[in-house]
């Protein structure tokens, strides 16, 4: 029996949501005592490089060059704000915050989508849509309310570098919000595989930038590297199969999918980082709330 394109996108966001749960853990050892700046700097390049090998075997080079003039701009948006800007600063909340409470956050961006989606796509938002996001955002909200990691309840400092994590959250949930109806335009005119090449350059060009002008003096620990590599590997595997998601499903769908990664990272965060991150029922409940959420939205 085939499978449909609705159902075809839903397993490939399914797929870029496991593998971005698994990456939040991964950065967050290699952020360990590394430049945020030239860590993201590093998984980009990779990311690029890995994927860019990948999309050569599979499409030849012509199919990297769109029909239309105004995808070069989507496409711009797309790496600066998705790769570049939301990546430094997503690395910053899961540096500050812990997995487990800075990807909720950041993962409320489908709200940000649906509104975008409907005024440059012209994706109609359904009641039932309109409700799951509702949940999403009350599963969100007792997450934030949830109590702080065990590692960060000590000093004096704790409530100001938690808050910066907040807000870096936050604005990494814009800027995704924004950049996943980019990233649909651009694969509406070449190949999905293209746009993930493509985007990761560029992103990865902004952040070099950034990590030379801004942070010239960091540096990266020996011990972060194999971190580095795995997050890469799964970056690697996410990036592709969520632009391709988003040519098979609604962006709305996908990127309510991709909110789910509570339910992966909180089980994940449990067994291997037990201690410092604080797993409460507020936390879990949080978490329920956003699955319950996503399930509305993508039926």
């Amino acid at each position: 029996m085939a499978i449909s394109s609705n159902a075809t996108g839903i397993i490939f966001a399914v797929i870029a949501s496991f593998s971005w749960a698994v990456f939040a853990f991964t950065i967050k050892y290699a952020l360990d005592g590394a430049s945020v700046l030239k860590t993201a700097a590093g998984v980009n390049g990779l990311n690029a490089l890995t994927v860019t090998i990948i999309t050569l075997s599979i499409i030849p080079p012509p199919a990297f060059i769109p029909e239309h003039s105004e995808t070069y701009i989507y496409l711009g948006l797309a790496g600066l704000f998705h790769i570049a800007l939301a990546r430094i600063i997503f690395y910053t909340a899961i540096h500050r915050l812990g997995p487990n409470r800075s990807i909720p956050v950041a993962m409320s961006y489908p709200i940000i989508t649906a509104l975008t989606s409907a005024w440059l796509l012209g994706e109609a938002i359904t009641g039932r849509i309109f409700i799951g996001l509702a949940l999403l955002l009350a599963g969100i909200t007792l997450i934030v309310r949830a109590d702080s990691p065990r590692s960060q309840t000590d000093g004096n400092t704790a409530a100001s570098w938690r808050l910066v994590g907040w807000v870096c959250a936050g604005v990494t949930s814009l800027l995704w919000g924004v950049a996943a109806t980019f990233f649909k335009k651009s694969a509406l005119d070449i190949h999905p595989l293209a746009v993930s090449s493509i985007a990761l350059w560029i992103g990865f060009i902004v952040s070099f930038i950034a990590a030379r002008l801004l942070d010239p003096d960091g540096t990266i620990p020996a011990r972060s590297w194999r971190w580095i590599l795995m997050s890469t590997c799964c970056q690697t595997v996410a990036v592709p199969f969520y632009i391709l998601a988003f040519t098979h499903t609604l962006s709305v769908r996908v990127t309510a999918i991709i909110s789910a990664q509570p339910l992966l990272v909180i089980p994940i965060g449990w067994l291997i980082m037990r201690e410092s991150e604080n797993i409460t029922p507020r936390l879990i409940s949080g978490a329920a709330l956003v699955v319950g959420g996503t399930i509305l939205v993508i039926t």
